[in-house]
């Protein structure tokens, strides 16, 4: 447990609730697959994970609780601040359907191309910071249900290996992902389409709260890279490679829009925000033994 803060006869505490598990996951997948065509096979599979016991930072003496740990502890009138408890109750559910068209037989060309329809919910999210609390109001947490911040709807990979005459390899990727969510900002008690700040943003003047996770972000990523090599067998037991490499051909922006205003506290995975990698070249030679 950390150090207290806050005033002397209010702290503000971190206490972990006495009935706290560890996450439990119980998922099932069904999939099918067959031949088409000679060496090209297609597949079809459904996911469906069920996530229980996740940790929820609340606090339980906020004021919708009546603030119950201010005041009647020793001496009347003591009591704590912020009482940060440490919960085992969120949860998520994930349902995916995941498309399949590939040739991978041919030693000379081999491509797969893959689609993942997706939806990802949630009640809070493992990608926040400990300080802060998600909710918009602790005694209405049912408003927290909806889109994860992973949540993705669409993801599509293409990959193709080539062997050209001469042994000349080409190995090509393109990969495209939907945006992710974000939460709107209630004006003049109706969705405004702007991007809320902070979870009490989503609180209407009429007391009402909308959904968190309404609208998306702008960072959908698409990226196509393009490998091209060539080996020289140098004898018995080994052999030199050049190659030639091209990141993110079209030259994408592929923006990154972290779920979290700051940076050094974000824990979504997203370590800086603005435009994302440029085009990039790189040529070099390796050797195998």
């Amino acid at each position: 447990m950390p150090d207290p803060t806050g005033v002397p006869d209010h702290p503000d505490i971190f206490i972990f609730d006495k009935d706290f598990k560890n996450p439990r996951t119980m998922s099932a997948s069904l999939g099918y697959e067959t031949e088409i065509l000679s060496h090209l096979a297609a597949s079809v599979s459904y996911t469906y994970a069920a996530t229980d016991n996740l940790t929820r930072f609340i606090n339980r003496n906020d004021a919708v609780f009546g603030n119950p740990w201010s005041t009647g502890l020793s001496g009347g009138t003591n009591g704590v601040g912020v009482l940060t408890t440490i919960e085992s109750t969120a949860k998520s559910r994930y349902q995916g359907v995941t498309f399949s068209l590939g040739r991978l037989a041919d030693p000379n060309f081999q491509y797969q191309a893959n689609y993942t329809l997706a939806v990802d919910k949630a009640d809070d999210d493992n990608e926040r910071d400990p300080f802060s609390f998600r909710y918009a109001r602790a005694d209405q947490l049912d408003r927290e249900y909806n889109y994860s911040d992973r949540d993705q709807r669409h993801r599509l990979n293409l990959w193709a290996l080539y062997h050209f005459p001469f042994d000349v390899y080409a190995n090509t990727r393109f990969s495209w992902y939907s945006a992710q969510p974000a939460s709107e900002k209630c004006v003049n008690n109706a969705p405004s389409g702007e991007r809320a700040t902070a979870a009490t943003d989503r609180i209407c003047a009429d007391g009402t709260i909308l959904l968190r996770n309404t609208i998306r972000r702008d960072n959908a990523f698409a990226s196509w890279d393009i490998r091209l090599s060539k080996p020289f067998r140098t004898g018995r037991s080994g052999q030199f490679e050049v190659m030639a490499e091209v990141f993110n051909v079209l030259n994408r922006d592929n923006f990154r829009d972290p779920s979290s205003a700051s940076l050094l506290f974000n824990f979504d995975g997203t370590i800086r925000n603005g435009l994302g990698d440029p085009r990039q070249l790189q040529i070099g030679v390796r050797y195998g033994f």
